[in-house]
């Protein structure tokens, strides 16, 4: 696929994921994967035995590494439940193991005005 067709993808692997249980993760490679973080598409290598490892930006870097094994996965689209990330989810504050909050934090409290 063309580079010009990351963002369709993307579109498509959101509405797929958003779709799943949380904890869901798009298996498209031994040794990473994608999931919905509660606000967009995001990835994770996998260490030995499947577990989550470090969390990574699901990007254009990311679709140029995994352009034909991406192909692959919507050819035939393959999904796991992962108990880790579901807990990693369900944890207050920042989302999993990256920095992306999930509130706005721009806003002023009320209580603070």
């Amino acid at each position: 696929m063309p580079t010009d067709e990351f963002k369709p993808f993307k579109a498509t692997l959101a509405m797929l994921l958003r779709d799943m249980p949380a904890g869901t993760t798009a298996d498209f490679s031994e040794v990473a994967v994608a999931y919905w973080d509660g606000t967009c598409v995001a990835g994770f290598y996998l260490r030995d035995g499947g577990r989550l490892d470090e969390e990574f930006e699901f990007d254009e870097n990311a679709w140029e590494n995994w352009r034909d094994e991406l192909g692959a996965w919507l050819a035939a689209p393959h999904f796991s439940e992962r108990a880790e990330l579901k807990a990693r989810l369900a944890r207050p504050g920042p989302r999993a193991a990256g920095t992306r909050p999930a509130t706005v934090t721009w806003l002023t409290p009320a209580s603070l005005r």
